[in-house]
């Protein structure tokens, strides 16, 4: 990716919004790279403290090793769907930013970023994921599970992190597939920047 972002910084600095466009991309590369961050951790605890053979069945609250390992698991999980909602926002933002520039202000100070993004979409030669039916349909299902009930509600992550369930058995394992999902947009943003 460090050879993705010098390529960008110096294809970018022709244009007079160059510094604009630059950071908004950064600020996505980054988060992306701590969502990723944030899954490595999960991984890992879940590798030191949960998997075959080692603290398995019984209560989160059987032992302090227990419940500060689902601990990191709800902190980094949490993390994840928060960030990973707000780089779609990014991805929007900066796709309007880039293809319809002069509309960036109006989309910016919307409250809802998805309404905005699709009233503009037709306008774009690229969408994210393609389809603006199918990139909505995405932010949905993932709104619904995860981020709305974090953000507006009694949590979802907390149900599942608690239990002593393989994270394969709970709703979590979805993240994964998100994830895989948001690389290859990744890559595709790339290519709209470089444009």
């Amino acid at each position: 990716m460090k050879g993705n972002l010098l390529a960008a910084y110096d294809h970018l600095q022709p244009r007079e919004d160059g510094g604009r466009v630059f950071t908004a991309y950064l600020d996505i590369v980054l988060n992306c790279y701590l969502i990723h961050i944030d899954l490595m951790k999960v991984g890992a605890t879940w590798n030191d403290k949960f998997s075959k053979g080692k603290l398995e069945g019984g209560s989160v609250l059987d032992s302090q090793a227990k419940f500060f390992g689902k601990m990191d698991l709800h902190r980094n999980f949490t993390s994840y769907v928060f960030r990973y909602r707000a780089i779609w926002d990014k991805i929007m933002g900066l796709s309007v930013l880039l293809q319809v520039p002069d509309e960036y202000d109006s989309y910016h100070s919307s409250k809802s970023k998805k309404k905005a993004f699709r009233k503009r979409a037709e306008k774009m030669a690229v969408v994210p994921a393609g389809d603006i039916k199918d990139f909505e349909g995405l932010l949905t299902e993932f709104d619904k599970t995860f981020r709305t009930p974090e953000a507006h509600g009694t949590g979802s992550i907390w149900k599942y992190n608690f239990t002593m369930e393989s994270l394969s058995d709970t709703a979590l394992v979805e993240l994964i597939g998100y994830w895989n999902f948001l690389l290859g947009e990744i890559k595709n943003l790339h290519e709209l920047v470089m444009k």
